[in-house]
C-alpha cells in the first residue's frame, strides 16, 4: 500500500482547500471589521463566497478623509463619501452593532442632510455604539431618529444639539455617553443622564452652556466634564473618577456669572478615588467646602489633581478643607496659578495649625509652576511638616527661583526622614 502516495495527495488537498472562506461568518465577521470599509467591501470580487460577506457586518467605519483624492475638488470628494456611506447602508443586510463616521462637510449634517437618512436605517438595525467625529465648527441637530436606537450602549457625538423628543423613554443599556464641542441652551444634558439609568461614564468635552445644568445620576462611576458654564450641578455618589475642568471666558466678566456648586458635588460623593479640579472650578465655587457641614469623609480618596491659586483666600480655604476631608490622600499634584485680580493672603497657611496631620499618608506631591511665593512656599512648608510618610516633592519652578530660594526650600524641616525634595 502507497501510504507515502496518500500522504501527499492529503497534503495537496489541504494546500488547495479555500480554508478562509469556509471558516464561521463570525470569524469573517471580524475579519472584514479590521480592515478599512473600502477595502472590507471589495473582497466581494474575491469569489461567490465572498461576494455578500461584506453586506452583514456587524461594524462600519467611513472616513471622508479617505476619499480625498488630493486634487482640491473638496466638493467632489465629499460626494463621493456620502455616496458610498449611502450605498453601504442601503445594501447591508442584518444588524448594524457598531457606526462610526468621521465627517468634514457641513451639508451631511444640514436640516434633511444626509446623516437624517442615515441615522434613520441605523436605528432599525439594532445599533449598540455610534461615534460620529466632525471637523466643522457647526452645531447640527441630532436626528430624531437616533433617540430610537433603543438598544444604544455606546455614543460618541462631537459638535451637536439636539432636543429630547416628548415621547423619549431613554436609553436602558447605555452605558457610556460622550459629547464633544457641545452647546447646551437648555438642561438638555441632566435630562438626558436622567433618562440613562444605566449610565455608568459621561464625558463632557470642550462644552458650552448658557443654562444651569444640573446632573443627578446613582450610576455613573467616570464623570469627565470640560468646557464652560452659567451654573454647574452634580450630584453623583458613586463615581470613582471625577475630573472637572471649568473654564470661563475671558471676553467678559464672567465670574459673576459662572457657578459651580463644589460643596454640593463634594458632599455627594461616596466612592472617590481620585478626583482633579482644574480650570476655574475653585474660583467658580458658588459655595466653599465646609468639613463640619459634610456628612462624611472621603476615606477612599487617595489621589488629587488641582489647579488653583494657593494665595487666594477663597481657594486656599477651599483646598485646604478639602485636605481635611481626605485622611488617606497618597498622591497629590498642584497646577499652581496666579490670578492677577486675587488679593493675596500670604499668612493663610502660615496660620494652619500643624497638629491637624493633614496630610498623614501622603506619599506624593507634584508642584508645577513654582513660583516661592509666601503663600506657595507657607503651603510646601506646612505640607513637609505634616507629612510623617512622605518621599517625593517634586518641584517645578521653570528655572523661576534664584539661588537662596532654593536653599531655603531645601532647609525646609520635614517631618519624613525620608522626603526627598526634587527641583525641576
Amino acid at each position: 500500500m502507497d501510504r507515502g502516495g496518500s500522504q501527499k495527495k492529503r497534503h495537496k488537498s489541504v494546500a488547495n482547500a479555500d480554508i478562509i472562506s469556509n471558516l464561521p461568518d463570525v470569524i469573517k465577521d471580524k475579519i472584514l471589521c479590521c480592515l478599512p470599509i473600502k477595502e472590507a467591501i471589495r473582497t466581494c470580487f474575491l469569489s461567490r463566497k465572498w461576494r455578500y460577506t461584506w453586506a452583514s457586518m456587524t461594524e462600519l467605519m467611513f472616513r471622508e478623509d479617505d476619499f480625498a483624492l488630493g486634487n482640491g475638488n473638496e466638493d467632489g470628494d465629499s460626494v463621493r463619501f456620502a455616496s458610498f456611506v449611502h450605498t453601504s447602508l442601503s445594501l447591508h443586510n442584518g444588524p448594524i452593532l457598531k457606526f462610526e463616521m468621521n465627517a468634514r462637510r457641513v451639508h451631511t449634517f444640514s436640516p434633511g442632510g444626509h446623516i437624517h437618512r442615515w441615522m434613520l436605517i441605523l436605528s432599525r438595525n439594532g445599533i449598540k455604539d455610534i461615534q460620529i467625529k466632525t471637523r466643522i465648527w457647526r452645531n447640527y441637530k441630532i436626528p430624531s431618529s437616533f433617540f430610537s436606537c433603543v438598544e444604544l450602549e455606546y455614543a460618541c457625538l462631537q459638535g451637536c444639539i439636539f432636543q429630547l423628543p416628548p415621547l423619549f423613554t431613554g436609553f436602558k443599556r447605555m452605558h457610556t455617553l460622550h459629547f464633544v464641542e457641545f452647546c447646551a441652551t437648555e438642561n438638555n444634558i441632566g435630562e438626558l443622564v436622567a433618562s440613562c439609568p444605566n449610565l455608568e461614564e459621561l464625558i463632557l468635552s470642550r462644552l458650552l452652556s448658557f443654562a444651569d445644568i444640573t446632573i443627578h445620576s446613582t450610576k455613573l462611576k467616570v464623570l469627565r466634564v470640560d468646557g464652560m458654564f452659567k451654573h454647574l450641578n452634580l450630584v453623583t455618589p458613586h463615581v470613582s473618577s471625577a475630573v472637572i475642568n471649568l473654564q470661563v471666558n475671558t471676553g467678559y466678566v464672567p465670574r459673576a456669572g459662572s457657578n459651580f456648586n463644589l460643596s454640593q458635588f463634594i458632599g455627594s460623593l461616596l466612592d472617590i478615588e481620585n478626583i482633579s479640579l482644574l480650570g476655574h472650578a475653585f474660583e467658580c465655587a458658588a459655595h466653599g467646602i465646609v468639613p463640619g457641614k459634610l456628612p462624611r469623609l472621603l476615606n477612599q480618596l487617595t489621589e488629587v489633581t488641582l489647579e488653583l491659586d494657593l494665595g487666594n483666600l477663597k481657594e486656599a480655604n477651599a483646598a485646604h478643607c478639602l485636605f481635611q476631608i481626605a485622611p488617606n490622600l497618597r498622591r497629590m499634584e498642584l497646577q499652581l496659578m496666579h490670578r492677577g485680580y486675587s488679593a493675596p493672603t500670604s499668612n493663610f497657611w502660615d496660620s494652619v495649625d500643624h497638629q491637624d496631620c493633614l496630610f498623614k499618608n501622603l506619599y506624593t506631591v507634584v508642584m508645577n509652576n513654582f513660583t516661592g511665593s509666601c503663600a506657595e512656599s507657607g503651603f510646601l512648608e506646612l505640607l513637609l511638616k505634616d507629612a510623617p510618610v512622605l518621599r517625593s516633592a517634586r518641584i517645578e519652578d521653570n528655572n523661576k527661583l534664584d539661588k537662596e530660594s532654593l536653599k531655603l526650600i531645601l532647609k525646609m524641616r520635614r517631618a519624613s526622614k525620608d522626603a526627598e525634595i526634587i527641583l525641576l
